[in-house]
């Protein structure tokens, strides 16, 4: 307990020291599917690391640049220069106003002042008398240098890696321009929106005047029906051989069915189906419907039960009549139903369906911070409870188990912070168990580059026995990312420490570790038998991954090359594992996306694993 204080007041004091560097600018949402998947309450906050998935209805897919574009304001005397620009190879400028020159018109560089160069666009300067000369900022600090050090020489091989890749795809390599056009480009020709299966009444996202609406009388609210209906279908066939003379070859079939009814903007109810997967009665696996080329035997896994069922709102918005004015405060967002619940990015909490009721207060502000969220969850049926030491995968459906939990984000001025407490009783074999999780979101601005960081420090208490599924741990995670010098591309650095055995209190099969946040080698691809290529528990081990991710052809092409490991810090065999994983995903049309995967790991006293997949994801 002591070493996990100590460690996570250090991870925490660096990162409040490390943020004082630059500005942090709130993380958005990723997610540009119709609203419905998840209720708001339970949503995650952005993580630092790759772009896994392209989603046709929202391409092209752009990770957050770390450099600033070039860009010219109308003023006069006036002009911005962008850290990238070609006036010195990338060094960061600053930008002053001195009184011009007598001639009006210079080439760029072309004559020194003071020490100082000029730089011109070739034509005179318009305005009042006055110019801008470029200097050069201070040096970067020691400190500077030693941070930017390890990120410089993990940078260093992505030009070459991505340019060969880009031949062997046959593709154009997408690359970040900053400075001006100089001709006009006219009006350019944007994509069609791509419908839904079923859009009445109201188009997802479509233009033109809101419909009157339905007034209810007493109540108040005013209500524009409309339904929407949408889904996605994915096949892989796919061949896992895990070292232990248990190979999987398989074809597996995945099919998400959505239908929202929105009453409002505030107001809707959603339910979901997975017809072709089913959770087995145990809850220890996801059984998919699927052909075992091994034994040549069809796998049933049919299922219409549902996989979402809720209802949305907001008290303030279904009932004004309470407070006309907008002055009570009475807007407190709710979910009811069955439901998917994320917390610390699936670290602490990640149930696809779980029965529960949300209370969420939003927009609280206390002067110190520019919005907070906090909601409170209770749960009471459908937790999977989990375990770092039963076998694999880990999970177990327990009927008897209840869940309460409070979750907060609130953002400041350089950080995101999510600070989380959960509470879950169960019968005398699960046990009770109380978790706790803090974690900062944050943007690091330094001389040359920019860096996403996300870290993390969880940990687990059992309130009466330890049982198998109640066990005392703590758990440190940490991702970095930053984006390489003209261009999208995506480079990332995730490690995790866990110590004792840290017990998550709720999570469904496909996500049995919340180390598969650390990468896709370590994730479980969310279909068929397959489990991931170096599947890890939270318990006395250490690890992380390195991966490069590169953008062509305008971002409808991706490929992510990530090498990881880990390695058991106690124990009597004190394993380690090590592999590597390339993934590659182009999309075609506005509604497919064709995925291809192959990896190698090698785990002591195994022989050693191998893999590869290919899948045909259909949205629509």
């Amino acid at each position: 307990m002591r070493l996990f204080l100590f460690t996570s007041l250090t991870i925490f004091a660096w990162l409040a020291a490390a943020a004082a560097q630059g500005e942090f600018t709130a993380p958005a949402s990723s997610s540009q599917v119709p609203p419905g998947a998840t209720p708001s309450s339970s949503q995650p906050a952005s993580p630092a690391g790759p772009n896994l998935f392209l989603r046709p209805t929202d391409l092209p897919i752009v990770p957050e640049s770390a450099s600033s574009s070039a860009s010219a304001s109308n003023g006069a005397n006036e002009i911005a220069v962008s850290s990238d620009s070609d006036l010195d190879n990338g060094a960061p400028k600053r930008l002053e106003r001195l009184p011009v020159p007598d001639q009006h018109e210079m080439t760029s560089p072309s004559h020194e002042a003071e020490g100082h160069e000029y730089y011109t666009t070739g034509a005179p300067f318009p305005g009042d008398g006055g110019m801008f000369f470029c200097f050069p900022e201070d040096p970067p600090s020691r400190c500077e240098k030693a941070v930017n050090f390890l990120p410089e020489l993990l940078t260093h091989p992505n030009d070459a890696f991505g340019d060969c890749w880009a031949k062997l795809l046959c593709a154009e390599r997408d690359e970040l321009h900053t400075e001006l056009e100089e001709e006009a480009i006219g009006l350019q020709y944007i994509v069609p929106r791509p419908r839904l299966l079923v859009e009445c009444n109201e188009r997802f996202l479509g233009p033109g005047p809101l419909a009157t609406g339905i007034e209810l009388g007493l109540l108040g609210p005013v209500w524009r029906p409309a339904l929407w209906v949408w889904g996605e279908h994915r096949s892989a066939a796919q061949y896992y051989d895990n070292g232990s003379n248990n190979a999987i070859s398989e074809e597996a079939n995945r099919l998400d069915l959505f239908a929202q009814l929105n009453l409002s903007g505030t107001e809707r109810f959603l339910f979901a189906v997975r017809p072709l997967d089913r959770e087995n009665s145990l809850g220890t696996a996801r059984e998919f419907a699927s052909y075992d080329f091994g034994t040549g035997n069809d796998l049933p896994g049919f299922n219409f039960q549902p996989q979402s069922a809720f209802f949305e709102g907001d008290f303030g918005e279904l009932f004004p009549w309470l407070d006309p004015y907008d002055s009570e405060f009475l807007d407190y967002g709710f979910s009811v139903g069955r439901m998917p619940l994320l917390a610390q990015q699936g670290l602490l909490l990640a149930e696809d369906a779980i029965d529960a009721l949300t209370i969420t207060r939003n927009t609280v502000n206390n002067g110190r911070n520019l919005n907070q969220r906090i909601t409170g969850v209770v749960a009471w049926n459908e937790i999977n409870r989990n375990s770092p030491v039963a076998p694999n995968p880990g999970t177990m459906l327990d009927e008897n188990s209840k869940m309460i939990a409070v979750l907060t984000e609130t953002d400041f001025f350089r950080s995101t912070v999510n600070a989380d407490v959960v509470y879950v009783a169960g019968d005398d074999v699960q046990g009770d168990l109380v978790v706790t999780g803090l974690s900062g979101i944050q943007r690091h601005y330094f001389h040359h580059n920019t860096f996403n960081t996300s870290l993390h420090a969880l940990a687990s208490f059992p309130t009466d026995k330890t049982t198998p599924y109640a066990e005392q741990g703590e758990l440190l995670f940490a991702q970095t990312s930053w984006t390489p010098h003209h261009y999208y591309d995506l480079i990332y650095v995730n490690g995790f420490v866990a110590i004792d055995q840290f017990t998550s209190p709720a999570r469904e099969p496909l996500a049995a570790s919340p180390i598969g946040l650390a990468g896709i080698g370590f994730a479980h691809t969310g279909l068929g038998r397959a489990g991931p290529p170096m599947g890890v528990r939270t318990s006395d081990v250490t690890g992380g991954a390195l991966g490069y991710q590169w953008f062509f052809d305008g971002t409808r092409k991706q490929l992510i090359w990530e090498t990881g490991g880990a390695k058991e810090i106690e124990g009597p065999a004190s394993r380690g594992i090590v592999g590597t994983i390339l993934r590659y995903q182009a999309a075609h049309g506005q509604h497919t996306i064709f995925l291809l995967d192959g990896f190698v790991a090698k785990q002591e006293t195994f022989d050693l694993s191998v893999g590869g997949r290919a899948e045909i994801r259909l949205k629509f």
